[in-house]
C-alpha cells in the first residue's frame, strides 16, 4: 500500500485507505526526469479532472518527463510542482503552463496529487531549471 501525507496542512492520513483494494487503481507509473517514478492513481486523476477538464494522462506524462521547471512547494515540504510550457506568448494570456503537483513518497517514488493549466510558475526553490522562461 502506498502511504504518505496529503498536501493539505494538518492532515496526516494514508492515501486512499478508506477505499477497498478493488476500488482504487494504479493507472500508470511514469518514469519522470531525474530517475523518479511517479504514480498516477485513478482517484487523484479523477480529482484533477473534476476541477480541471483540460487534464489528460498524456499531458501529465509529458510534464513529468520533460518539465522546464520543478519547484519545491512552499505549502508542503514533501511536494513539488512540475511545469511544462505549452503555449508561449499567447495574445490573450501570455505563457500557458501545465502543472503537475507531485507528493514525494521517498526513495525516488512520488504520487501525482493534481494537475492544472496556469499562466504563471509559483515561487519557491527551483529543483530543476531548464530553458529560458523569458
Amino acid at each position: 500500500m502506498v502511504k504518505g501525507k496529503y498536501i493539505d496542512p494538518g492532515k496526516d492520513i494514508d492515501y486512499n485507505t478508506d477505499m477497498d483494494a478493488e476500488e482504487k487503481k494504479l493507472i500508470e507509473e511514469v518514469d519522470a526526469v531525474g530517475d523518479l517514478k511517479i504514480q498516477i492513481w485513478d482517484v487523484d486523476y479523477q480529482h484533477a479532472l473534476d476541477g480541471h477538464p483540460e487534464v489528460s494522462i498524456e499531458r501529465i506524462k509529458e510534464a513529468l518527463k520533460n518539465p522546464i521547471r520543478i519547484i519545491k512547494s512552499q505549502h508542503s515540504a514533501r511536494a513539488c510542482l512540475f511545469y511544462k510550457l505549452e503555449i508561449k506568448d499567447d495574445p490573450q494570456f501570455g505563457n500557458i503552463y501545465f502543472c503537475v503537483v507531485v507528493g514525494v513518497l521517498g526513495q525516488g517514488l512520488g504520487k501525482m496529487e493534481t494537475a492544472y493549466e496556469t499562466t504563471y510558475i509559483k515561487k519557491g526553490e527551483v529543483l530543476f531549471p531548464k530553458g529560458d522562461l523569458k
